[in-house]
């Protein structure tokens, strides 16, 4: 069809590299983020539901029964502020977040905080493919993959993706995510608003987005 693609936004599929690379050998391949990340928690999210079990599960004095059972209940019930990222966190949740650190020190709680925290900064700091390359180089020698199975799988996933993931920082023009899968979702939301418009602003949006798809897409404009 004479199509030139230069780059593809692609989830985790196994499939997805080798059919890209058979019809088009010279196109770069990035991971989108949101699916990198996606990725990583649910390892890292297993790592600890399992914790919590075996911390609901452990024997303890009956003393300490009612005390341990708060503190299960309180580490599932906030749970999610161990995947927020710092910025995104009131005040009150940074509190509960630092409580549950002290709560849950030196275990997987305090790992997945730390070991987020050395994510972002590949995907977030790291300004060239070298330096990313040497600080999942840091966390390799540092040893994070004995810690725990699940962070374990996580610097496996990392290692063996690595290239294709920040291939916007090795070459020019290419972001490090696409933004089909939003579009879609608001495409979608066109034609059935299932929770309604919950400001003007968004009434606008999808009437814009109403109009996009009904006058400007390629089938309208260049009838068959």
């Amino acid at each position: 069809m004479g199509l030139r693609i230069k780059v593809f936004y692609v989830d985790f599929w196994l499939a997805y590299p080798p059919a890209i690379k058979a019809v088009y050998p010279d196109a770069h391949i990035q991971y989108d983020f949101f699916h990198t990340i996606q990725n990583i928690h649910r390892h890292l999210y297993k790592a600890l539901t399992a914790y919590r079990k075996a911390f609901k599960a452990a024997a303890t004095e009956p003393a300490q029964a009612e005390v341990r059972k708060a503190l299960h209940k309180k580490l599932w019930h906030h749970r999610y502020r161990l995947f927020t990222n710092e910025e995104n966190l009131s005040a009150e949740q940074r509190q509960i977040l630092d409580e549950l650190l002290q709560e849950h020190a030196d275990t997987i709680v305090e790992q997945i905080v730390l070991f987020r925290q050395h994510v972002r900064t590949i995907f977030n700091e790291c300004d060239t493919f070298a330096l990313a390359l040497d600080h999942l180089a840091v966390l390799i020698l540092d040893g994070w993959a004995d810690l725990d199975d699940g962070l374990g799988k996580v610097m496996a996933f990392l290692e063996q993706h690595i290239h294709n993931m920040l291939t916007y920082l090795r070459v020019p023009n290419i972001q490090r995510y696409s933004l089909s899968e939003c579009t879609v979702r608001s495409l979608r939301r066109i034609e059935k608003v299932r929770q309604g418009f919950k400001t003007h602003q968004g009434r606008v949006n999808h009437l814009k987005l109403l109009q996009w798809r009904k006058y400007l897409r390629p089938e309208a404009t260049h009838p068959r």
